[in-house]
């Protein structure tokens, strides 16, 4: 079954909102203290809301502090204990243009620094109650297929583990920023073809991506966003004529409203789509 996780920040979170899949980023989470050290509070979920998930808050960590997290694996280990989410990113590092410069060196070696994460959670943290998930990073569809196929035994060993009912599967980095549905096509392709029938998940992609005529793979069994919020251009204007707050207009109007656009696109005819190395089979 396919899910859209809806991620909510911190100050987003309200007793009201819906018992829908919501993704908490670690990063909305932060607070400063007075000695200038950082910790991250507890995201008061009401009960209802019972599919829960953590993101690492890598994106913010690449684009608003300098390439650096402002917390230790054990302090975000220790955020998702306090509110139960049923599965967890690893913490990694992205690898857009902005951060790497266009320079594979670099691409390089922020999957080593994703790939090396990924393991130090697993070896220190194995036996904690949710599912870790890792990503495959890249800016190049032959980065992605690079860093997959490194990962592919680690991947098998952790979904062995996990079982096949498990919330286990594999995320797909750097796409948030992407302009080409089809560039996210081709990445989530070769993901695919390096990793077989792993589920897939596919960090930060807007309802543009699922408006593609083609399927997606199968194995693709989640995406999140941010997006249905309705706070960017027009839905800001209509924000401010609704008469709600902010909290109260992205979960009485923008929310419900998104999710209906979601459910008509996968409901709508699309061209299926079989993977046999580079050839589409329509």
């Amino acid at each position: 079954m396919f899910e859209f996780w809806f991620t909510a920040a911190y100050d987003d979170i309200r007793p009201y909102m819906p018992d829908v899949p919501i993704l908490v980023p670690a990063s909305s989470c932060i607070q400063q203290r007075r000695d200038g050290s950082y910790y991250l509070r507890k995201p008061n979920l009401p009960e209802h809301v019972t599919q829960r998930a953590a993101d690492c808050g890598g994106f913010v960590a690449s684009f608003k502090w300098g390439g650096k997290y402002r917390y230790e694996p054990q302090d975000y280990v220790d955020w998702c204990y306090k509110w139960g989410p049923q599965w967890a990113a690893c913490m990694d590092f992205c690898c857009e243009d902005e951060i790497t410069s266009g320079k594979p060196g670099i691409v390089r070696d922020r999957q080593q620094a994703t790939t090396g994460m990924a393991y130090r959670f697993w070896d220190d943290y194995r036996d904690v109650p949710w599912v870790w998930v890792p990503t495959v990073q890249g800016w190049q569809a032959s980065d992605y297929r690079r860093h997959a196929r490194e990962m592919k035994p680690f991947i098998d060993e952790m979904r062995m583990r996990y079982g096949p009912d498990s919330a286990f599967r594999v995320g797909i980095g750097t796409l948030c920023k992407r302009a080409s549905t089809e560039m996210i096509r081709q990445v989530v392709e070769t993901v695919v073809t390096e990793l077989g029938d792993v589920p897939i998940h596919l960090w930060g992609v807007k309802l543009g991506f699922l408006q593609n005529k083609i399927a997606m793979p199968e194995q693709v069994v989640s995406v999140d966003s941010a997006a249905w919020n309705g706070l960017r251009a027009r839905g800001r204007e209509a924000f401010h004529q609704s008469g709600l707050t902010q909290r109260q207009y992205i979960w009485q109007i923008a929310q419900p409203k998104y999710e209906q656009k979601i459910e008509k696109e996968l409901s709508s005819p699309k061209q299926q789509m079989m993977l046999f190395g580079s050839e589409e089979i329509v």
